[in-house]
């Protein structure tokens, strides 16, 4: 079994290996399971920082492209067609300056009327998305709030109920799975973890909890092979006393996968070794008598 540092620091390789191939997504998503392994390894968190950096300047000339290509649309008046756009490409870079400075230009150009409409509209969606919050239906809350971000991608009240929604919902989940997080499963406890930040990737919560139950997963399994190694180390010896040899060099072999430096098994497997060894001179002996009693 490969321990968890060592995963890490072989991800790590493949991940920078992709990464100077060019497919930062598959980097993106390798640098996703290793931190499931360990969720604040410095290392990782690094890397996927510069990762995380590449997608967005590659994303940013895409978004620079397609603005350039819609430009002719603020000469022929279609805003409503112009925004529709910037609402996608917001997606892709919610932080790059150019696009939320068009957005913002945008509003100002829709006349009295357009603007009362979009406020009033997206009034009332908040409404609505509080009232689903207060009815804790925090899913449906989620895809509301997705939605209106959709519309108005800069709506920071919209923003908030959707970060408040997730966090809203993972609680809820957490007390809803007491049974699994306060059980030994530790293995069915991380894959309900991974779940919840399916949800939200950055629960700082859910975060410590997941790291928690992994060092509580390793420890168990330590453990366990400790455990199974005390048990070989009986029945190696057992088998010896019993002059069942080769069974016991079986024993020996199966102590030394567990633990290569084991001193008993290579002790014991010598001795064994000598005694099947002694035992075939003896028998050849036999047999050279009964050939030559002929």
């Amino acid at each position: 079994m490969v321990d968890p540092q060592t995963y890490i620091e072989q991800g790590l390789k493949i991940v920078k290996t992709l990464v100077s191939q060019g497919n930062l997504q598959a980097a993106l998503n390798g640098c996703g399971e290793l931190l499931k392994v360990n969720p604040y390894d410095r290392d990782v968190q690094k890397v996927l920082k510069k990762i995380e950096e590449n997608i967005l300047a590659e994303n940013m000339k895409k978004v620079d492209n397609d603005i350039d290509s819609t430009m002719h649309l603020w000469k022929e008046g279609r805003y409503d067609d112009l925004m529709k756009i910037y609402s996608r490409l917001y997606q892709y870079a919610p932080s790059y300056g150019r696009l939320r400075d068009l957005i913002e230009k945008l509003n100002s150009k829709l006349n009295k009327n357009q603007r009362d409409e979009r406020e009033n509209f997206v009034k009332k969606a908040i409404d609505a998305i509080s009232a689903v919050i207060a009815e804790k239906r925090y899913g449906d809350a989620i895809q509301a709030c997705n939605e209106l971000l959709g519309y108005d991608p800069l709506n920071e009240k919209a923003a908030k109920l959707l970060a408040k929604s997730k966090d809203e919902l993972i609680e809820q989940k957490l007390k809803e799975n007491e049974r699994i997080t306060d059980s030994a499963d530790f293995e069915r406890t991380l894959d309900f973890y991974s779940s919840l930040l399916a949800i939200d990737p950055n629960n700082a919560k859910v975060k410590k909890l997941a790291l928690q139950a992994k060092i509580q997963l390793a420890e168990q399994r330590l453990l366990g092979d400790k455990i199974h190694l005390n048990e070989s180390i009986v029945r190696m010896k057992n088998l010896f006393k019993s002059a069942e040899y080769e069974k016991a060099i079986q024993a020996c072999d199966e102590i030394a996968r567990l633990d290569p430096n084991n001193l008993s098994a290579k002790i014991f497997r010598t001795k064994a070794d000598k005694m099947l060894g002694e035992e075939a001179d003896r028998l050849s002996v036999v047999k050279l008598k009964e050939v030559l009693g002929k």
